[in-house]
């Protein structure tokens, strides 16, 4: 079990994304784990602002 970066719920299971953080130590961003719950709130919220991405064949 970890805790999601986001909700801090404990979840078995958690999605590495990549978010900017800008530090000395990472200066192209880093790896957060978000739980379920909390992935489909973000995409919901990047489908709201910026549109629904159509994948190319």
């Amino acid at each position: 079990m970890a805790d999601c970066d986001l909700c801090t719920r404990a979840r078995p299971t958690l999605f590495p994304i990549k978010a900017q953080v800008h530090t000395l130590a990472n200066p192209e961003g880093a790896y957060k784990g978000v739980c379920d719950i909390c992935l489909e709130n973000l995409e919901k919220a990047w489908q709201e602002r910026f549109g629904k991405v159509e994948e190319k064949k």
